[in-house]
């Protein structure tokens, strides 16, 4: 019901990937990665990179402006 036309191989990472983020988010909200992750940022670049990566997303060239 998300996207009817997409196939199950564009859709499948998708919602993986959005449920990730979700969690991501959410971990971060309520203290999950304190004492866990100390330095969060290269972290959440990381994780948000590979998410993107997985769903088809090019990473822009570093300097660029995304």
């Amino acid at each position: 019901d998300l996207a009817p036309d997409l196939p199950p191989d564009v859709i499948v990472p998708l919602v993986a990937a959005w449920a990730q983020l979700y969690g991501l988010i959410g971990f971060e909200l309520f203290g999950q990665f304190n004492r866990v992750v100390e330095d969060r940022e290269p972290f959440f670049r990381q994780a948000v990179g590979r998410l993107a990566h997985d769903v088809g997303l090019v990473h822009p060239e570093p300097g660029t402006i995304a």
